[in-house]
């Protein structure tokens, strides 16, 4: 399965992670100009240029659904990590700060949802360096982790959050374990973000709610008898707070019941998993786990710090201007 010498605290066979992406669109959503979600725009023949059903949708995550995660998360004494931009906890003050209290871990995206791709390498750290101070002035932490908008990295991504502190970065989705990303004389943490999540059961898609659970389900238990094999891996389930209507949170519930009732599960949130890692396996990048990763990274330019100035080129090619 893996080449590595790799096991969890108390010889867990999968690590959990439950996330919520609390996350603040920009202006431009449900506009033609929005690069967020392809059929949520108005026609060019419309008279008005902003479709408000979907900015509507949107804004239930602060007038419910944050409200019903956290109720669920306390109920059941499960700490998360939040996906979350600066301008949210400006807004937001109040609810970021409860989440906080009840010992839930924030992760710095960007100061909105604007995907990486969009930026300048100056704009990628200007709008970290603001989301930073936003974490710092309205909640008084630091944070140590960083997913970005939409999981789409760019080759500055790793340097950037590298030299401002970060210990580990989310939206990598080519393993299923962590591992070690060198960065000049500093280290990260890798890890997935998560392959299944509530936003399956929208949009178009003819899922339901509780068969995208069924589908989590068979991948936490395909996950989980590997772990018992010798081979632990990490899976994590993703929920936005614009999802959490009632209907949807009944079946997560039942879910997390059942990863609960199973022996040997480590639910935790990703910033103990970086620690887990660089306290006990601080050379374990992922061609310990995997030797092919190395190919891999050369020919995609993948950042991991595996294929030398072959995957560094390749990385960079792709920059324009």
């Amino acid at each position: 399965m893996y080449a590595a010498d790799f096991k969890w605290p108390d010889d867990a066979h999968v690590a959990v992670v439950f996330n919520m992406s609390w996350e603040t669109l920009p202006k431009s959503y449900g506009t033609p100009e929005s690069d967020q979600k392809g059929q949520q725009r108005p026609p060019a023949t419309a008279k008005y240029a902003r479709g408000m059903r979907w900015i509507y949708e949107n804004a239930f995550a602060e007038t419910g659904g944050m409200q019903r995660l956290l109720d669920l998360w306390r109920r059941h004494g499960v700490r998360t990590s939040i996906y979350c931009d600066g301008i949210t906890v400006e807004l937001y003050p109040g609810l970021a700060r409860q989440a906080v209290a009840d010992g839930h871990e924030f992760l710095v995206q960007g100061w909105d949802h604007s995907f990486l791709w969009t930026m300048t390498p100056q704009q990628q750290a200007e709008t970290i360096d603001r989301t930073m101070e936003a974490f710092e002035r309205v909640l008084g932490i630091r944070a140590k982790g960083f997913s970005c908008a939409g999981g789409h990295l760019t080759p500055e991504t790793f340097p950037i959050i590298a030299e401002r502190g970060f210990v580990y970065s989310c939206g990598l989705r080519n393993a299923e374990v962590p591992f070690i990303i060198p960065v000049g004389d500093k280290k990260l943490v890798g890890m997935t973000s998560y392959d299944v999540s509530d936003t399956r059961s929208m949009g178009g898609s003819d899922r339901t709610p509780r068969e995208v659970i069924d589908i989590w389900r068979d991948f936490f238990d395909q996950l989980y008898e590997e772990g018992e094999r010798g081979y632990p891996k990490m899976l994590a389930y993703g929920t936005h707070p614009p999802l959490a209507m009632a209907y949807r949170v009944r079946p997560l519930e039942e879910l997390l019941e059942y990863v609960k009732s199973r022996p040997k599960v480590w639910i935790t949130t990703r910033g103990e998993i970086a620690q887990w890692m660089l306290d006990n396996y601080p050379d374990h990048d992922l061609s310990k786990f995997y030797p092919e990763a190395v190919a891999s990274d050369r020919f995609y330019g993948l950042n991991l710090g595996l294929g030398g100035e072959e995957a560094r080129a390749e990385a960079m090619r792709h920059r324009r201007g």
